[in-house]
């Protein structure tokens, strides 16, 4: 099996990893910098057990040398993945099946539902619907991760707890490409499962995200902390509601609970999110892909969401100060 894995980041670092060790035929596909790097350097990685591994994962910046594949994964954050588009092309043939790996509401999420959605593309994603027109829906094959990872410095990133990940076909079907890639999770020791609504499992991580994620960037603090004091607690839970609301209006059904939710975070300890790393790190924040698009839903489906504007507000203009003060 031929498995390309676009973006060096932490996620896509980890599937290389652990990917790699598989029988599976993975190449890492990265910018010619990082690709450089990984060359030199090789690829660090230490476990949630602080064990450390050095490894030499197949690497290119060329997609074109590689030809179709089997399985791509796509490990960029969703604000990126229109710059993906040329380096994906020359990986697809009739039969690969591509599994993005973002945050938020994907851009495929419209794909085959009844209204208020019914293909119509979220300009809070696509804003133009370039992602809709050029990549095809049905060979999506959906997914959600519920792994803490993190860069760890040049070529290294540090796995810090969990190893579970959802895989479901984009159009609800029975779809042979999810077993492949539920089968190689399975053989790199994650935790795999496939579902049958993959948008219910989306909107289960998408719920604790979008709370603690953008509350961290506004307050600076660890998962753990943001669970555990009681203010921002409350704050994370009423936003909590409101995407609930949201998203039993599009027909989801949950069965956990906003508590159950926020005690799964709680679980995590104290880790940065995604978002503060981002933040700290100066780069552009996924607000469109984590908030934007919950609000966008909830436009379409008539749905209050007041703290949800409220937190976006603040976190965008936070945002916008910080691009101010290094410009």
């Amino acid at each position: 099996m031929k498995v390309a894995i676009i973006g060096a980041g932490a996620v896509g670092g980890l599937l290389a990893a652990r990917l790699g060790a598989t029988e599976a035929e993975v190449t890492l596909v990265a910018r010619p910098n990082a690709a450089s790097a990984i060359r030199r350097n090789g690829l660090t990685m230490v476990t949630p057990l602080n064990r450390v591994a050095r490894l030499s994962p197949r690497v290119t910046d060329d997609s074109l040398s590689l030809g179709p594949q089997d399985l791509v994964f796509l490990c960029v954050k969703a604000h990126a993945l229109r710059g993906t588009i040329d380096t994906l092309a020359p990986l697809l043939g009739p039969e690969t099946a591509l599994v993005p790996m973002v945050n938020g509401i994907p851009w495929w999420y419209p794909h085959r539902q009844p209204e208020p959605l019914a293909d119509r593309p979220l300009a809070s994603v696509d804003p133009d619907g370039l992602l809709w027109r050029s990549i095809d829906p049905d060979r999506v094959v959906g997914a959600t991760s519920f792994v803490a990872v993190e860069g760890d410095g040049p070529c290294r990133i540090r796995h810090v707890s969990d190893q579970r990940f959802v895989f479901g076909d984009a159009a609800n079907r029975d779809n042979p490409a999810v077993d492949r890639v539920v089968t190689l999770f399975g053989q790199a020791g994650f935790q795999p499962a496939k579902t049958a609504d993959i948008r219910q499992a989306i909107w289960v991580k998408l719920w604790g995200n979008l709370a603690f994620n953008p509350l961290s960037v506004l307050t600076g603090s660890t998962l753990g902390r943001l669970c555990n004091d009681p203010g921002t607690r409350e704050t994370g839970r009423a936003m909590m509601l409101e995407a609930k609301a949201v998203a039993e209006r599009l027909g989801m059904v949950f069965t956990t609970s906003v508590d159950e939710r926020i005690a799964m975070a709680a679980g995590v300890g104290d880790f940065k999110t995604s978002m503060l790393q981002d933040y700290e790190a100066g780069r552009r924040l996924e607000l469109d892909a984590i908030l934007g698009s919950v609000i966008e839903l909830a436009e379409r489906t008539g749905v209050d969401v007041p703290m949800l504007r409220a937190v976006l507000a603040m976190v965008d203009l936070r945002a916008r100060e910080r691009r101010e003060a290094a410009a």
